[in-house]
């Protein structure tokens, strides 16, 4: 035998046991995927939330009163942000100022889009997260609406005394823009809370025009509320704190008071309403009051409950979330 042929011959030994060895590896990985697959859908039935929405609520960081007591003395100027770098919207994003606070306007992509005005949460303390950018930037893409979002005055500087009048003022110059059959009215925490009291506002003004719609997540309805009886299950809010911090909102005003606490406002003339809420939130309870009362009053009211899901769920990464924002397209579309 020359030299020529052994040498093929020890080429292709090594080549059957490379292909033995890549067909074992891609085996040892696929069995991997089945196993982590099995189980996650084991987890999920019997739990009851995908894996993800587990790791999610367990990841969360409760606030405390320390907590609250360090940012109770928090003079930091929270009036201009960035969009993060990661964020990428559909259509080029313009930045004005109305009274001097911050506005992002992603326009719509053509003149029979709707626009949303989205006001953030963050317990009137905390500015945007990437979670806000994110949402907003995927219904910019999703619906080709147009996103309108204010970057308003916030704790421990200003009270919603600063705040309210701002956001009057810029659904106004909206108005004055586009019809108010295109625009929808949508927050999620605080922002949530602070849209509908909005929007009873609105329906007091004899020169405004509602909004077609009010989208609804999680809102914080009533800052004296919060439903202790559901604290051991919520690993994101705590009730305690946000009675504080919500009279630190209302200032002057009584915490009561509808622009504020709007579960104790009006409900009569308001659009149809999407609310959204989980179940292992505290706020759960004070959001079922409010779609009873918004029933009563004759409101179209469509109430989205995530069984054993947290505090604005919608936003969170997991396949829950995602399947709650594209519902919310649907409903913007």
């Amino acid at each position: 035998m020359c030299r020529t042929e052994v040498h093929i011959i020890i080429t292709n030994k090594l080549l059957m046991k490379f292909q033995k060895f890549i067909r074992r590896l891609f085996l040892a990985v696929l069995a991997i995927i089945v196993a982590i697959v099995v189980a996650g859908l084991g987890f999920w039935l019997i739990d009851g939330r995908s894996p993800q929405a587990f790791i999610v609520s367990k990841s969360l960081n409760q606030s405390t009163m320390e907590t609250y007591e360090q940012q109770r003395g928090d003079q930091t100027d929270k009036s201009h942000v960035e969009i993060p770098d990661r964020i990428e919207f559909p259509r080029k994003v313009t930045e004005y100022e109305v009274g001097k606070m911050q506005v992002f306007e992603c326009p719509a992509e053509d003149d029979a889009k709707p626009i949303v005005l989205y006001i953030h949460g963050g317990a009137y303390f905390h500015n945007f997260s990437l979670l806000h950018w994110r949402a907003m930037s995927e219904w910019a893409k999703w619906t080709g609406c147009g996103i309108v979002t204010p970057n308003y005055p916030l704790l421990y500087r200003y009270t919603v005394a600063d705040a309210f009048p701002l956001l009057m003022q810029l659904y106004r110059q909206l108005q004055q823009r586009f019809p108010a059959r295109r625009i929808i009215l949508m927050g999620d925490s605080a922002g949530g809370g602070f849209s509908l009291a909005l929007a009873q506002e609105i329906v007091k003004a004899d020169s405004l025009d509602l909004p077609s719609s009010l989208i609804l997540i999680s809102p914080w309805v009533d800052v004296t509320g919060g439903d202790d009886t559901l604290q051991e299950y919520d690993t994101f809010l705590n009730a305690e704190v946000l009675r504080h911090v919500g009279a630190d909102w209302a200032g002057e005003l009584d915490p009561l008071n509808p622009m504020v606490s709007p579960l104790h406002g009006d409900m009569q003339g308001l659009p149809p309403t999407h609310l959204y809420t989980g179940t292992w939130e505290v706020f759960y309870t004070d959001i079922l009051k409010t779609y009873d009362k918004m029933k009563a009053a004759g409101v179209t009211v469509t109430l989205h409950v995530g069984e054993k899901l947290g505090h604005v769920y919608p936003l969170w990464p997991c396949p829950e979330g995602s399947k709650a924002r594209k519902e919310i397209a649907g409903i913007i579309e």
